[in-house]
């Protein structure tokens, strides 16, 4: 008898102690999600981040040859202080951002600090298959290009940096490599369309069938630090250098990928507004402009 009572008082035991794990650990997720839904509402874009360093450069006024560097994750791990002594290069990249997150920090963290020239680049996160679609995707970076000419500042368009094959197929199942050089594509068409400076930084990562070569990346989403050095070297001859013009608008060469929805109108939204994931989809009649 007192070994079944021994055994059923054990069983009790165990039983409140799994009950009152799984309490902790909802609590602990519950708390968790909400700090990220008060984050992702009260500051989508993250513009906390370099707020304060926003308020140091806009009390220096206007700098001579300031550029800023606006992107995400492999911009965010570009040292260019250290590569670049002296030269007023602003590094604003911010990891894991979507290019609409990009978007709503375009004023506050490069074009407030009154530069002379701005990069605009995103990640291959975007082209993922659970990202928003490839169309809305093109438009935001669209927004970003025209309110940064709008401003009369020197534009660079960087092309996405390539994935290595491998993770490609465990991320995306093969989808994202065909998205991005399509995108690639794309951008380099609009630079050519515009004259804006281009910054083609899978045209010096990639391999011959588009994908970014192990021995350029450790994860294979970001390079390694011999791939940084591939496009800190583009950025010298570039952007130092004033040698990354686009090329005159002309025709497409026999084989090349076509660009997709090249001069197409994009549709005008309150870049200062929620994007369009947190409003629903935009109403059909939204105004389009060329």
């Amino acid at each position: 008898m007192n070994r079944l009572l021994q055994g059923a008082l054990a069983l009790m035991i165990a039983g409140l102690g799994v009950v009152s794990y799984k309490a902790w650990r909802y609590r602990s997720d519950a708390r968790t999600w909400h700090e990220r839904w008060l984050a992702l509402h009260s500051d989508p874009a993250h513009r906390v981040r370099y707020r304060a360093e926003n308020e140091r450069l806009r009390n220096e006024g206007v700098v001579a040859g300031r550029v800023v560097f606006l992107g995400a994750s492999i911009t965010d791990q570009l040292d260019l202080a250290g590569e670049f002594p002296g030269v007023p290069f602003i590094n604003r990249g911010d990891s894991g951002q979507l290019v609409w997150q990009q978007l709503l920090r375009l004023e506050p963290d490069a074009l407030e600090l009154r530069p002379e020239m701005v990069v605009i680049k995103m990640c291959a996160i975007n082209l993922l298959p659970d990202a928003p679609p490839f169309d809305e995707t093109q438009f935001y970076f669209a927004q970003m290009a025209d309110q940064v000419r709008a401003r009369g500042v020197k534009l660079v368009l960087a092309t996405t940096v390539p994935v290595s094959r491998a993770w490609d197929r465990a991320e995306a199942d093969g989808t994202a490599t065909p998205k991005i050089r399509r995108f690639n594509e794309w951008v380099r068409d609009q630079a050519r369309m515009r004259r804006d400076m281009i910054l083609d930084y899978a045209s010096v990562l990639a391999d011959d069938e588009g994908y970014l070569p192990d021995s350029l990346t450790d994860d294979g989403l970001h390079p390694n630090r011999a791939g940084r050095q591939r496009m800190i070297s583009l950025i010298r001859s570039v952007v130092l250098e004033g040698r990354g013009a686009a090329a005159p608008v002309g025709p497409i060469p026999p084989g090349a990928i076509p660009p997709p929805d090249a001069g197409a109108p994009v549709r005008v939204v309150d870049a200062g507004g929620v994007p369009s994931q947190y409003l629903g989809p935009q109403a059909p009649n939204t105004p389009k402009v060329d």
